[in-house]
């Protein structure tokens, strides 16, 4: 069971003051208590409860026995991969109006890419505000002794990784199969920078998009990337890939921000750099959390203020953003986010995205798709024929939910 502690930041409230619910887990409260005793000192009118929960599984179990006792939170944050979820099974609701009521355009705050991921058939339902991305991160000695500039296209990357891989050295790794959400998200950069992806939207269905030219050129980039890899990269685990970088003797490593707080200390230099660009230039991928209005939210109005004005202002987009990457850019002019560190992870944003909107049965898709992209890996069956066959497995799949 869910053990849920409640902090009622604003004190008694005073008559005629409109009280709203807010939950959100652990690792985010002593931002959201610095943004809500923000907001309380701008008015008397509304006071939040913040409702804490251990984690996110917890928060989501809270969410929606909430919602089946007919009794929602009136804000909530929303997992990017359950917001479909939420929006058709009637968990949270539309934010638009309330938007354009009041005059706030998040194409103008949240950065392009991130503010359709809260947005359904025309309508806002959640604003992003928590992401985060992946850029690439060379290894300036293994560059500088190869005599190669960093790679800016994926051919380069290529070439640059066969350069360096001599000596004990190699060009690139990563643990490529140490969970199901790899060909989507870390190396699901370079798919998307080829102008790819597994399924997209079309009419409102969801459609595979596996036996294309993109995905098979993604499929044999791997296969010859893995030519410039240590040879358990397909057996290794996320720490033993990150230990591998760290100890000198790889070119280039998927760096995300949390990679700052777990990297181990390194005897080199390295600098972040944006994903190499394909065809469809240098994109990379986000993921990260909405906030959201409960659909059965007694007090919609009361809510969508405090959303305001957590999703407004550079302040208070960086506490909502803080244990990730804030969405907004104008997040990026206050501490800590004006740290040099966080330079190119701002620029990769603007060109960041969700490797595909989220269907209800996401995960079985992912897992589904997983089965061909090791069996690729390990040379099991061809990029034809895993193309082919994922198209029709994949999209049986979707059909589920179409």
């Amino acid at each position: 069971m869910a053990f849920t502690v409640v902090f009622c930041l604003a004190g008694g409230a005073a008559a005629g003051t409109v009280n709203i619910r807010f939950i959100g887990q652990e690792s985010d409260r002593v931002y959201l208590e610095n943004a809500l005793e923000k907001f309380h000192a701008t008015t008397n009118d509304i006071k939040a409860e913040l409702v804490i929960v251990p984690d996110f599984g917890a928060m989501n179990q809270n969410v929606l026995a909430a919602n089946q006792a007919g009794d929602d939170y009136d804000l909530l944050y929303v997992n990017h991969v359950d917001t479909l979820a939420f929006i058709k099974g009637e968990i949270i609701q539309p934010i638009d109006e309330f938007a354009k009521a009041d005059g706030v355009d998040y194409s103008k705050i949240i950065f392009p890419a991130l503010v359709d991921a809260g947005s359904y058939q025309g309508r806002l339902y959640s604003v992003t505000v928590n992401t985060d991305t992946r850029v690439l991160a060379v290894n300036k000695d293994l560059f500088a002794k190869s005599g190669k500039q960093y790679p800016t296209t994926l051919d380069e990357m290529l070439e640059a990784a066969r350069a360096i891989t001599a000596d004990g050295n190699y060009g690139f790794v990563n643990a490529m199969t140490r969970h199901a959400y790899m060909p989507q998200y870390e190396q699901g950069v370079f798919l998307m920078s080829m102008g790819g992806i597994m399924y997209d939207i079309e009419d409102g269905k969801a459609v595979a998009t596996i036996d294309t030219q993109e995905m098979k050129d993604f499929l044999n980039f791997n296969l010859e990337l893995l030519n410039y890899m240590p040879q358990d990269s397909l057996t290794m685990s996320e720490d033993d890939g990150r230990r591998f970088f760290a100890s000198g003797r790889a070119g280039m490593y998927i760096f995300g921000p949390w990679e700052y707080t777990i990297m181990p200390e390194t005897a080199f230099e390295y600098e972040l750099i944006k994903i190499p660009a394909g065809k469809a230039g240098s994109v990379s991928t986000s993921g990260g959390y909405q906030i959201a209005i409960g659909k059965g939210s007694k007090h919609p109005r009361e809510a969508w203020e405090l959303l305001k004005f957590l999703t407004t202002s550079a302040e208070t987009l960086a506490l909502v953003g803080a244990t990730g990457l804030p969405a907004g850019e104008i997040a990026y002019t206050v501490d800590p986010f004006t740290d040099p560190k966080y330079d190119m992870f701002k620029e990769q944003l603007q060109s960041s995205r969700l490797p595909q909107i989220p269907v209800a049965n996401l995960g079985e898709v992912v897992e589904e798709f997983n089965i061909y992209w090791q069996d690729v890996l390990f040379r099991k069956i061809s990029v034809e024929e895993a193309c082919s066959q994922a198209q029709v497995s994949v999209q049986r799949l979707l059909d589920r939910t179409n």
